[in-house]
């Protein structure tokens, strides 16, 4: 829908929340910060729906250049409003949940900084809703801190375009099936919804897209020592060889920083050296200790790197060192993830995922052979290209799923390999097969609307129903058409003079109206009917003759009708409906009497048009 801006659309509120990057959790200087902003999101079926979001967090009032923000929690109220409601109870939503990257940027000077947050919306149950609803998203922000060129006012914005990933499930657990239009192509249960800030409703509530605004101040402190990590893990190597990793120290103080000595301690200090460019740092200067492993013997090994310096506060900053030291190197398989369901997947099509395969030990693995056994193992079919795969790197299978009856599938994939401990791995393969028919749904339309006869010079009112069945994943839809007994007004060539001719007018379709929506809301129809005339009446002087009709009186061959959505409009199959208009061909009467040659002269022709309007009868 979630590129169409898609999850159901409520999520779609988190992205904005994204903006909300800055706070001192726990800081003196929070305040309590909340903003409701508006948007139009596009969803698949129902088109483009408003949506509320209310954030809410708390934001520093100002902060010190050097000071990190800290980590803190967004909770996002996002209302779905307009017919989203109904779209997800046409197709049986039970529930609905996902995930979005909120984008957001922070900008001031010499600072324009785009932020990605990541919000999450569990599991939340729709079923029975009848109106407007309430999600909830929440997300920790990135930790921030501030140079000295940033001082300033620092303004935190909400992006106007955002996108998100949703799932809609039934009852029974299966996702909903929107069509290949809409969703993710890396996982086919996910739907995308793009939204866009709705602006007029932002004017309309005095609101723009900042969020909040605070100063960046220059803080006349102590020399300060930060480490980018608190430990180095260098897992297995095999004694006698060796790997290097680094550590970043620097002064996040106002003050210059003396580094008075780097030395590494504890009982396995020997399996470890370190070399390093620290002296003294100016503030927001860094430097790097690069520590390397050396083991010898067999066993875990443990030390300690430490850092002297003066600063006031952490005299010694330490980092934990480990490592395991091996005799002899050998490979370790494990496979990621350790099973796969492919979900729901209709009949006919398929479903693909990924595994990967790693080697987790220190000697290169070889695959001997990767295969699907089991119940329903020729729906199941790998593909790989995985022969050796070296200590530490990793190889994929693809996989896909294609049911070919309804039902639960299952089936395992086998892999052999050289690793001693394990040397075949079972990962277990499900899915289910649904019918074509689940992704259908019933959608009743009113319909009026007129058509003008060109060469008659008439216009005939229409009025009636149609009742469309829709495939959700295609967007193709059959429907029954029925046309209420108008009647309408001529003006036809008598004798010397023009005279108005009355006319009752029925319609018969032939088969059923085809068409498809398309993912842009485009709706394109096809119908056939004849179009009989059981009554001709004339007025001359004020006397209505009859000029030809009964029961036989109608088109020599069916009209056949083009209809689509006009252009720079939508149609929203769920909502509000929409028009349709079409042009088309009128042919010769039959069976209408003596006068039947005269009415074809002024009714059969080109150019006709019709134009439609559908209203939804939910």
């Amino acid at each position: 829908m979630i590129p169409h801006n898609v999850n159901v659309g409520p999520f779609k509120m988190r992205s904005l929340a994204a903006a909300a990057l800055l706070a001192a959790s726990g800081a003196a200087s929070a305040i309590p910060v909340e903003e409701t902003m508006y948007f139009q999101c596009t969803y698949p079926l129902i088109g483009q729906q408003p949506l509320s979001a209310n954030i809410q967090t708390d934001m520093p009032e100002s902060i010190g250049v050097g000071e990190a923000t800290g980590a803190f929690t967004l909770n996002i109220t996002a209302t779905a409003e307009g017919n989203t409601w109904q779209g997800l109870s046409l197709v049986g939503a039970a529930t609905i949940e996902g995930t979005a990257e909120a984008e957001s940027t922070v900008s001031g000077n010499s600072l324009n900084l785009p932020l990605t947050i990541p919000l999450n919306i569990p599991v939340t149950n729709i079923e029975g809703v009848t109106g407007p609803f309430d999600l909830v998203a929440t997300g920790d922000t990135p930790s921030l801190t501030f140079t000295q060129d940033n001082v300033g006012m620092v303004d935190i914005f909400v992006e106007e375009n955002m996108s998100l990933g949703m799932i809609a499930r039934r009852a029974d657990g299966t996702y909903v099936d929107f069509g290949s239009n809409w969703h993710d192509p890396d996982n086919p249960e996910v739907f995308l919804v793009d939204c866009v800030m709705d602006q007029a409703r932002m004017d309309q509530n005095g609101v723009t897209n900042l969020l909040h605004s605070f100063e960046v101040e220059t803080v006349e402190e102590d020399q300060n020592i930060d480490l980018d990590v608190e430990e180095l893990d260098f897992g297995q190597l095999q004694g006698g060889l060796t790997e290097t990793q680094t550590v970043t120290v620097e002064n996040t103080g106002g003050l210059p920083l003396g580094i008075n000595g780097v030395g590494i301690t504890g009982t396995d200090a020997g399996a470890f050296m370190q070399q390093n460019t620290c002296s003294t740092l100016a503030p927001g200067e860094t430097c790097t200790v690069d520590v390397t492993f050396m083991p010898t013997g067999e066993g875990p090994r443990n030390a300690t790197l430490e850092i002297q310096s003066d600063d006031p506060d952490t005299p010694t900053a330490t980092v934990e060192l480990m490592g395991v030291s091996v005799v002899q190197t050998e490979a370790d398989i494990a496979v990621d993830p350790q099973s796969v369901n492919f979900g729901s997947v209709t009949v006919g099509s398929s479903a693909d995922s990924t595994l990967s395969i790693l080697n987790e030990g220190t000697a290169a693995l070889n695959i001997n052979s990767v295969s699907v056994g089991g119940a329903n193992a020729s729906e199941f079919i790998q593909d790989h290209q995985c022969a050796t795969i070296a200590a530490g790197e990793s190889c994929d299978v693809d996989l896909t799923f294609t049911p070919a009856g309804e039902g639960a599938k299952d089936a395992t994939l086998t892999i052999q390999s050289s690793d001693p401990d394990e040397a075949s791995v079972d990962v277990p393969l499900s899915g289910s097969g649904i019918s074509n028919n689940d992704d259908d749904v019933e959608v009743p339309y009113a319909l009026t609307g007129n058509t003008h006869i060109k060469k008659a010079r008439g216009d005939v009112d229409l009025s009636g129903e149609i009742n469309a069945l829709l495939n959700l994943a295609t967007g193709d839809f059959t429907a029954d058409l029925a046309l209420e007994p108008t009647s309408g007004s001529f003006r036809i060539l008598f004798g010397w003079k023009r005279v108005t001719a009355e006319a009752d007018i029925d319609f018969e379709p032939v088969g059923e109206t085809t068409g498809n929506l398309g993912a842009g809301g485009n709706l394109t129809a096809e119908t056939e009917m004849y179009i009989k005339l059981p009554k001709v009446e004339m007025s001359i002087f004020g006397w209505s003759l009859p000029v030809g009709g009964g029961d036989q009186c109608r088109t020599s061959e069916p009209v056949s009708i083009q209809l689509n959505t006009p252009e720079g409009e939508s149609f929203d199959p769920l909502g509000t409906g929409g028009s349709l208009v079409g042009t088309y061909d009128l042919p010769g009467l039959e069976n209408c009497g003596g006068l039947t040659d005269l009415l074809n002269v002024f009714m059969a022709g080109s150019g006709n048009t019709i134009e439609l309007s559908l209203t939804p009868n939910l």
